[in-house]
């Protein structure tokens, strides 16, 4: 019969765990210039996006950008936890999402597509052709430069993920306007 973990067991398994990543992560990541590019892939491009974003929407469209943020993080994190994927280097400690990609890249993206094409016919297009790259081109770059590793994954999964997820959030923002604008009425 195999015996059950105590939750205290797996407490403890969880910090020597959190300790050998830190120490990994302090002692052959931090300050590579794998992290250094990685910092700079979560910050610089939110500066382009500034110049370029609507600002007449800019609550709208960043009411879809944060759906985006909150999506993709969610699956990275269950994605992550029931090992579909890992990240062999991140850029912050103990944190499983990459978050050049989840919160800064992805939503900067999606943002722009949401802006750029406002019916759902167009938006629908753009969104399955950025979709497709995200699945089919970025994820196997990251595979080849080691920010990502598939263990039970399949990229035709991603693609149908990456496309639902814009869908869902513009759906839900433009229900949302909507109601804003029937309360203002």
């Amino acid at each position: 019969m195999q015996k059950i973990p105590t939750p205290i067991e797996i407490q403890q398994h969880t910090i020597e765990l959190n300790k050998m990543m830190m120490d990994y992560w302090i002692h052959n990541f931090v300050l590579s210039l794998k992290w250094w590019i990685l910092l700079a892939l979560t910050i610089v491009p939110w500066f382009f996006w500034w110049k370029i974003v609507d600002k007449s929407r800019i609550l709208e469209i960043l009411l879809y950008g944060f759906f985006i943020i909150s999506i993709s993080t969610l699956l990275d994190v269950l994605g992550w936890n029931f090992s579909m994927w890992v990240y062999p280097d991140t850029l912050l400690p103990l944190c499983t999402p990459l978050v050049p990609i989840d919160y800064t890249l992805l939503p900067i993206l999606y943002m722009l597509v949401y802006q750029y094409f406002s019916s759902w016919k167009s938006f629908s297009i753009v969104l399955l052709i950025l979709s497709f790259i995200f699945a089919f081109v970025w994820e196997p770059l990251a595979e080849m430069l080691n920010l990502y590793k598939s263990l039970k994954w399949s990229h035709v999964y991603s693609f149908f993920g990456f496309f639902l997820m814009g869908v869902f959030s513009r759906g839900l923002v433009l229900k949302i306007i909507k109601i804003q604008k029937e309360g203002n009425s």
